[in-house]
């Protein structure tokens, strides 16, 4: 790429420093992208504009932080009105810029500026919309969502390039319309932290913190968000109940929480316990102090999300307890990879007998977990995404490609 190539802008309501996961995963890329040459801007929310970490922030001034629904649409839409008169001031011909999907379905939002001024839009589809809102809402305003969706469709089919996080959102892009040679999948990355295996001292202290030191640990790290499952881990805890060495540790927060909470002390899971969100510091040996890590989702959202939190699960060289469908990409990559086990949403007895078997035999688990970390540095590592990130923006910059340009 020529120097003007080698310039790309990424949009996303939240940066550095928000906690949030696409603010994480941004702030990773966007830093580790600079460091090799790239030329990157961020167009953000918040007040705060300037260059951190090599990469030039341009900032909205539209709120990151809403409370209600009413408060969170506003936020939403003064955001894009305020990305929106950034971009058309800082695109330039021949600049690729890729919007995420915070607020949902940005990409659709920005699109038209971004062709206006001659750049290329690559859109990095965390999670598919309106999809997940009808999946939620069901049919009764399907005829909305139905609009919504065409924009969107024609929004992703004038892109040069759609990037999704697994094979199964790429099967739903490309039911869209959207040919198969414009999609790439790219899975997130475990926090490049995780990249060396943590202190064992600290390890130890976090397990002495959950009084879970001859116990074995079943941890759920991360959003308790409303496409999550969690009957079947409520049920497996209430199986297991008389089991003192099994213990469950919930640490994050989200929607479903205090839903989830409410649910484990009418239950009288005294085995189940919760803790908030860790900075991302503490994050590696908080995974560690995991016996095995619980991932979970509803089938309604198959190929709609994609849960990050597997990367760091997979990154602690522990194995993966997965509750969602059969026939989900997790389920076959853990089949693939030997490096865990799936059973099916609200399944508390089949996911119980899984546990107690490797609670019994800790050498099984721990093997199953030398195997994750191998899928880990395979497929989820941060040296691995940024070099193909760098990959896919070369040719999204280049004109000859072959690919429709927005």
């Amino acid at each position: 790429m020529s120097d003007q190539r080698r310039r790309a802008i990424f949009v996303n309501r939240v940066y550095r420093p928000s906690p949030a996961a696409t603010a994480q995963l941004l702030t990773d890329l966007a830093e580790g992208l600079a460091a090799t040459g790239f030329d990157i801007h961020v167009v953000a929310a918040g007040a705060e504009s300037g260059p951190f970490g090599g990469v030039e922030v341009h900032r909205t001034g539209a709120g990151e932080v809403h409370g209600g629904i009413f408060s969170r649409v506003l936020n939403y839409r003064r955001f894009i009105r305020g990305a929106r008169a950034e971009l058309g001031r800082l695109v330039r011909a021949g600049d690729v810029v890729v919007p995420m999907t915070d607020p949902p379905m940005l990409g659709t939002a920005v699109a038209d500026v971004v062709r206006q001024r001659g750049g290329t839009v690559v859109h990095w589809l965390q999670d598919i919309y309106p999809e997940i809102a009808m999946a939620h809402a069901g049919p009764g305003l399907g005829l909305l969502f139905r609009t919504f969706r065409a924009r969107r469709d024609a929004s992703w089919q004038t892109a040069r390039r759609c990037v999704v996080l697994g094979e199964d959102m790429a099967a739903v892009v490309a039911g869209r319309g959207i040919p198969r040679a414009a999609i790439t999948v790219q899975p997130n990355w475990a926090p490049p932290e995780l990249a060396v295996p943590p202190d064992p001292e600290a390890v130890g202290r976090q397990r002495r913190q959950w009084a879970a030191e001859n116990s074995f640990v079943v941890v759920y790290s991360g959003n308790l968000g409303r496409v999550h499952e969690f009957e079947a881990a409520l049920g497996a805890a209430e199986r297991l109940a008389a089991r003192r060495d099994i213990l469950f540790v919930f640490v994050g927060g989200g929607a479903r929480l205090a839903e989830v909470r409410a649910a484990a002390h009418r239950r009288q899971l005294a085995g189940v316990r919760f803790q908030a969100a860790v900075p991302r510091e503490q994050l590696p040996f908080t995974l560690a102090a995991a016996d095995a890590h619980l991932v979970t989702l509803r089938t309604a959202f198959d190929g709609l999300v994609f849960p990050s939190k597997l990367a760091g699960a997979l990154a602690s060289a522990r194995p993966i307890l997965f509750v969602g469908s059969p026939g989900n990409e997790i389920t076959r990559l853990l089949l693939a990879g030997r490096c865990g086990v799936a059973t099916t949403p609200g399944d508390g007895a089949g996911l119980a007998a899984v546990i107690e078997a490797w609670a019994v035999n800790r050498e099984l688990a721990r093997e199953l977990g030398v195997r994750s970390r191998s899928v880990y540095e395979e497929r989820f590592s941060f040296e691995t995404a940024r070099k193909r990130w760098a990959e896919l923006l070369g040719e999204a910059a280049s004109p000859s490609n072959g690919i429709a340009t927005a």
